[in-house]
């Protein structure tokens, strides 16, 4: 393992109701709350359609994805904080600086022995007074929190964010252990709340605004023991899809060169209008099937909607037979009934 790769990342920030969906803007209450644990877990996408889709009224149907390792996030009040770290992150003398909670997070593995034990950092969020965004680091050591703000807050967007908003921001921050490490940190990031509609997870259905993040910093880093300094470029595009009163979002994408790299989704249930159906699973047939021809999704009449390629709502109502209008075009297309999808063609 390179350790000046994993130091790279040494202080990277961590990064309803199914009907006919409505926009949604996220809010402080919608942003994680202090004191309580989200069900995050480890997933891989192979659907690279996921971020594709964007637009108004969008279906994401991500109901495949498996849990591969528990990822909990578990937000602290900032009252909680060391007595240094309040001093910069809880002070009524530094209200810009003001934050409502932290993140601990493991050290990393530099892959050598560091003359002081560091046992971890916190990331200060603030969630209030305009913008989501983190404010400052502490890094931990035998006991003692050091507190380092950011002289160029790092903000995420601003409360509350809607469909087809754009924020730009700046982040930039020095830390430095005489005699063991430094880090320097120089970052854009470019946010665009570019989609709104349906999410579908395994635990259920729900109404997301879906933002999109194109991040560029750059790392300075050298630790002493290893000798020259070195720099990283980082760039990066995260999706992440909010929901209502979620906290963390419900599903984030990070991509590297295009390629899904990391992703997490909530493991939570969702509520769901139609679960009142005696069977949330259907069939349909014929498949493929020709214009003009009568898409059967049921041997009783249910709620369902259809979906072209892009995750666009084409079709809703409530039946057992469909039939494919003309213009429709050839191609992919997605029936969802009770929160689950079936894909089918038109040929």
């Amino acid at each position: 393992m390179n350790p000046l790769r994993n130091a790279a990342l040494l202080f990277a920030p961590l990064g309803l109701w199914f009907s006919a969906s409505a926009q949604i803007s996220i809010g402080s209450s919608d942003l994680p709350q202090p004191g309580v644990t989200y069900d995050v877990v480890n997933t891989a996408v192979t659907d690279f359609n996921l971020t594709a889709i964007d637009g108004a009224n969008a279906t994401w149907d991500a109901s495949d994805l498996i849990a591969l390792g528990d990822a909990p996030i578990s937000p602290v009040d900032i009252n909680d904080a060391s007595i240094t770290a309040a001093l910069v992150f809880n002070s009524p003398f530094n209200s810009a600086y003001q934050c409502d909670y932290y993140l601990p997070t493991v050290f990393p593995d530099l892959g050598v022995e560091l003359p002081i034990p560091l046992d971890g950092f916190n990331n200060f969020y603030q969630t209030d007074g305009g913008h989501f965004a983190i404010a400052g680091i502490g890094l931990s050591a035998a006991g003692f929190d050091l507190p380092v703000a950011y002289d160029d807050i790092d903000e995420f967007f601003p409360i509350p964010f809607s469909f087809e908003q754009s924020f730009e921001s700046s982040a930039a921050f020095e830390l430095n252990l005489e005699g063991i490490l430094s880090y320097g940190l120089d970052q854009t990031r470019t946010v665009t709340a570019d989609a709104w509609g349906t999410l579908i997870l395994p635990g259920g259905s729900f109404e997301v605004l879906r933002t999109r993040t194109q991040l560029n910093a750059t790392d300075d880093i050298y630790i002493e023991q290893l000798g020259e300094p070195f720099e990283l470029e980082r760039d990066q595009v995260i999706y992440q899809w909010w929901g209502a009163g979620t906290g963390v979002p419900l599903l984030e994408i990070t991509e590297i060169f295009g390629t899904p790299a990391l992703a997490t989704f909530q493991n939570v249930a969702g509520s769901n209008e139609i679960t009142s159906f005696e069977s949330a699973e259907f069939s349909i047939h014929p498949n493929p099937i020709s214009s003009g021809q009568v898409l059967i999704i049921g041997s009783a009449p249910q709620s369902y909607s259809i979906h072209d390629a892009q995750g666009r709502k084409i079709s809703s109502g409530k039946s057992s037979r469909v039939e494919v209008p003309s213009h429709w075009s050839k191609g992919n297309y997605t029936v969802v009934v009770a929160g689950k999808a079936q894909h089918f063609v038109i040929q």
